[in-house]
């Protein structure tokens, strides 16, 4: 997961921001990192229930 490194002139210039726009930013970077492990999550419930489902049929545990 290097996509959470940050460069060193980048923690700088956000150094030089007020503080009210410090915390928007780390918010910012929260809610994205978020967003993203969502987007990048294998095992949605959504999969997770068609996988469940496809190990019923294959092998017809619960007769329909």
């Amino acid at each position: 997961m290097w996509y959470k490194h940050r460069s060193p002139g980048a923690v700088v210039r956000e150094w030089r921001l007020p503080r009210p726009e410090r915390r928007a930013a780390r918010a910012e970077r929260r809610v994205e990192a978020q967003l993203r492990r969502e987007r990048e999550a294998y095992w949605t419930p959504e999969r997770r229930a068609a996988a469940l489902e496809a190990e019923r049929r294959k092998w017809q545990i619960f007769p329909c």
